[in-house]
């Protein structure tokens, strides 16, 4: 990474937490691009440089990440089983440090408040999912819709696991809380409707 993509990374990280910190201490709502900036230390036109809107900076970690559930599935052994290529995609989106949870955390309590960022989310989900169900495809040899499904079940399982530490007074991390939510699809109690 050259200098200048250095300098670009940590302007859009003083930006972006400038951004969470307003929104944790005053409300998103309250919180503007003018005062974004100037806790930032940056011109108002930097910030308009870098993000179209607020929606945009409380999005960013998770909009540079778009593509990365894929990348992690396509970079599984090529002969590994699909499932747990699938199982290990989980683990390493969820297996973080705890300084990255932290900071997740912060990001979910303030999309839990903001919904003009969460109503975006779901555009940006719909992305991931078609990048997976793609990676999906290119190794399964099934149909359009067990590709979908295998997409859609594994991003649920990861919501499902950030969901339940957001909600859990536990220390369980939420990788954890992915086996197990695996373990229960791949048992026989699992609670998945049926077929009549």
């Amino acid at each position: 990474m050259g200098l200048r993509e250095k300098k670009a990374r940590k302007v859009r990280e003083a930006i972006y937490e400038a951004m969470l910190t307003l929104a944790e201490r005053d409300g998103y709502d309250a919180a503007t691009l003018e005062q974004v900036a100037e806790r930032a230390e940056v011109a108002i036109s930097t910030v308009y440089r870098y993000f179209a809107n607020k929606d945009a900076i409380l999005l960013d970690p998770i909009e540079r990440g778009v593509g990365a559930l894929a990348a992690q599935f396509r970079a599984r052994p090529e002969d590994e089983d699909l499932v747990v290529s699938l199982g290990c995609t989980v683990h390493a989106a969820l297996d973080v440090g705890p300084e990255h949870m932290t900071r997740t955390r912060r990001l979910r309590a303030q999309l839990d408040r903001a919904p003009g960022p969460r109503a975006r989310l779901w555009d940006v989900f719909q992305r991931e999912r078609v990048l997976l169900e793609d990676a999906i495809a290119e190794r399964s040899g099934r149909d359009q819709l067990w590709n979908a499904a295998a997409a859609h079940l594994t991003l649920m399982i990861i919501a499902m696991a950030y969901d339940h530490d957001r909600d859990s007074l536990d220390e369980t991390p939420p990788a954890d809380h992915a086996d197990r939510i695996m373990a229960m699809l791949h048992g026989t109690g699992a609670p998945l409707p049926a077929r009549r």
